[in-house]
């Protein structure tokens, strides 16, 4: 299953739905990462009773009561046939277990590349203007002008609180019991397994982010209206699922105007870095379909994918890590810093921050190279104070915000910007190299077989992203380590061709 296509960024003030969207997807989810054992938060039990005109709500009492284990083929098989009574054609796909992604569709005859599949009805999808089966609840949820995100949320926690009644029953029968996120990591996991990797502080973020959300909705809204909301269904916990339910299953319907919706049946469809297919709206069809890249035999698993994302977005919002090597679109986020041992610190720094920049800046570092961006800021980190008066073109060419992309080329300065990104990334490999020593040889002892097992879990996919990191780093250094060697030896050959110059006119 698969979401986002952006960063998620704070989700609460006032209900404000993140900078770049949450990361709503083109595609579909398939986490795979968390456990089975979900951290505990501890959560008031609400005083006031359900609203008699409301349906008849199911109460959360450890964990959410709803949904499925991971691999559950019941559940699914039961989805298929209420999405088949509800409009859902005959179709060339089926729901298996499958080696990638515990389930997954697969092709029941051959599909030729460039074959149109699925052809969800829009009657079949959840958006922001889905209708609630607590009409109540959702009047309120509308009088306050929730964002998108927050409403789905609330919306998958209402729908499913009330069992049988709800229209979507089966779909929220067939979601994971626990969504394979990072939502599900505990603190204590996330500063030990992922200490090593930039991850580490957007998981923390994200976590922040979806914590506050709730705790705005419950003091501006739940709070208020009690008899709707009880905390005993609206509660952390619930929340939790269901924020982690959009991460990995929420898609971005571009020819839907770029509205996010959660696809029923097309959500079972897991990633393949190796397809460039994205789910949308087909006008001619009016259904949600993805068009094949490539061609399928009968039983072979059929992948979208869920956008250019690296393995730590990967991690972060399914809970995966792609093979070794893999993952063309794989980066890793390359911290650099002013240095404030320098003259010109202040200069510099105030530079940046006319650009919208800080004192350190993360760029994405891949396989093929570097942004020019991060060469932009190193040469502003180097620059001496005989170039005062370009600090600020060079903060510019940084932030990548003029109207057209300038120049970024000092010659002058090369040498050192190089030297200076080669000493951070030889320091960030220390780093990733000092924890995957480290991991090798910590055996913990449970007494708990499910937590030794998730334990086991969580430290394989850390180990899985930061040796796909580090691999980033190491081509970097590679890179970098010739260029200047090769800008030395240059040198050294003017020097020389200068020198013998110079002897032969004193012959």
């Amino acid at each position: 299953m698969a979401t986002s296509t952006t960063t998620a960024t704070a989700l609460h003030p006032q209900f404000r739905p993140p900078s770049h969207p949450c990361a709503p997807r083109r595609l579909r989810p398939c986490p795979s990462s968390s456990s089975s054992v979900r951290p505990r938060f501890s959560v008031r039990a609400a005083a006031a009773s359900a609203s008699a005109s409301a349906p008849v709500q199911r109460e959360a009492v450890s964990g959410v009561p709803w949904g499925c284990e991971i691999e559950s083929l019941e559940s699914a098989a039961s989805l298929e046939r209420w999405l088949t009574a509800s409009g859902l054609p005959e179709q060339r796909l089926a729901l298996e277990k499958v080696d990638i992604g515990e389930r997954g569709l697969v092709a029941l005859k051959n599909v030729r590349n460039g074959e149109k599949l699925l052809f969800v009805p829009p009657t079949l999808v959840i958006t922001a203007d889905s209708e609630w089966t607590n009409r109540e609840v959702g009047d309120v949820m509308k009088r306050y002008s929730v964002p998108d995100w927050p409403l789905l949320a609330t919306y998958l926690i209402s729908e499913a609180s009330l069992e049988g009644s709800s229209r979507w029953s089966s779909y929220i029968d067939a979601l994971p019991r626990q969504p394979y996120s990072l939502l599900y990591w505990t603190r204590t996991e996330i500063d030990a397994y992922l200490v090593a990797s930039p991850i580490r502080e957007r998981a923390i973020s994200r976590i922040s982010d979806v914590i506050g959300t709730y705790n705005d909705l419950r003091d501006r809204i739940f709070s208020k209206h009690p008899d709707l909301f009880p905390e005993k269904v609206y509660n952390m916990e619930n929340f939790r699922w269901s924020f982690g339910i959009l991460f990995s299953r929420l898609v971005r319907l571009e020819s839907m105007g770029g509205k996010v919706a959660l696809v029923p049946w097309a959500d079972m469809l897991n990633h393949s870095p190796e397809v460039d297919a994205f789910l949308d709206y087909d006008k001619s069809s009016q259904g949600i379909v993805f068009t094949t890249d490539r061609s399928y035999q009968p039983g072979e698993q059929v992948f979208i994918s869920y956008g250019k994302k690296s393995s730590g977005e990967l991690l972060l919002s399914y809970g995966f890590v792609p093979k070794e090597g893999t993952n063309p679109n794989d980066s890793v986020e390359f911290l650099v810093s002013l240095k404030k041992s320098d003259e010109c610190y202040k200069e510099k720094l105030q530079a940046l921050k006319k650009h919208g920049l800080s004192e350190s800046e993360s760029f994405p570092l891949r396989v093929t190279g570097w942004p020019v961006e991060l060469m932009a800021y190193a040469f502003l980190v180097v620059s001496p104070p005989e170039m005062i008066q370009r600090f600020e073109e060079m903060a510019v060419a940084a932030s990548n915000k003029g109207s057209s992309k300038p120049a970024v080329n000092y010659p002058e300065l090369d040498e050192q910007a190089l030297q200076f990104i080669l000493d951070c990334c030889e320091s960030s490999i220390k780093r990733y190299t000092k924890y995957l020593e480290g991991a090798k040889g910590s055996a913990e002892v449970s007494i708990n077989t499910k937590q030794a097992n998730r334990t086991l879990l969580l430290k394989q996919l850390a180990r899985d992203l930061c040796i796909s990191e580090r691999r980033i780093l190491y081509r970097s250094q590679y890179i970098l380590r010739r260029r200047l060697r090769d800008m030395r030896a240059g040198g050294e050959l003017k020097a020389l061709s200068l020198f013998n110059g110079l002897r032969n006119l004193f012959k």
